[in-house]
């Protein structure tokens, strides 16, 4: 892991609401949250982390989308003070990421909440109703002039387990079809001495 420079919290918000609006599962969600806020979609497609304003609208339609302010759902536990960087994994790092410990994720990888586990169940047909196929234009995208949002990952001090905060999907399109990794995958890394107390820790 290469630590390439600090991260505001504002940068991940809005990689979080990016990665998201290009779900399936949430983009539906998200675009009416913004329709009832009378927002364009441009605040997350193209967010300018630079003006307070618009960081200050991310963090409160995350809250109303995810629970974010209010620590709770998938951010229950989470620690208010996080350091935030940017960091460069390996292929070998980027798979040995963690899913949450969510039912489905559990489900996935067999109980192990590692993407390559899970990789190896959906290639053998373990998964009803997941493939294979569909997950490799994701992973695709990584060589195109137009790649993803970047995984949120999380972490205690000694960096031993790191977890994904966002991108599952992303992450086990890219356990199914590595050869799109680059040498060096950049993500955002959050970094807490009470990361063990986040319930998907």
């Amino acid at each position: 892991m290469r630590i390439v420079g600090q991260a505001t919290e504002a940068e991940v918000v809005a990689a979080f609401l990016r990665g998201e609006l290009e779900s399936e599962r949430w983009r539906g969600s998200l675009l009416a949250l913004l329709r009832e806020d009378g927002m364009d979609a441009a605040v997350v497609e193209s967010p300018d982390v630079d003006e307070p304003a618009e960081s200050v609208y991310r963090a409160r339609l995350l809250d109303r989308h995810r629970a974010w302010l209010r620590r709770e759902g998938l951010f229950n536990g989470f620690p208010e003070h996080v350091e935030w960087r940017r960091a460069a994994l390996s292929p070998e790092e980027v798979l040995g990421i963690l899913y949450i410990d969510w039912d489905w994720w559990l489900r996935l990888s067999g109980g192990t909440r590692r993407p390559l586990d899970a990789a190896a169940r959906i290639r053998r047909g373990a998964v009803p109703g997941v493939t294979a196929e569909e997950h490799e234009a994701i992973a695709s995208r990584l060589r195109t002039d137009d790649p993803q949002a970047q995984l949120i990952a999380a972490t205690d001090p000694d960096r031993t387990r790191l977890v994904c905060l966002e991108g599952h999907v992303r992450l086990t399109a890219y356990a199914l079809y590595p050869e799109y990794l680059p040498d060096e995958l950049e993500i955002f890394l959050g970094t807490a001495p009470d990361m063990a107390g986040w319930s998907e820790f």
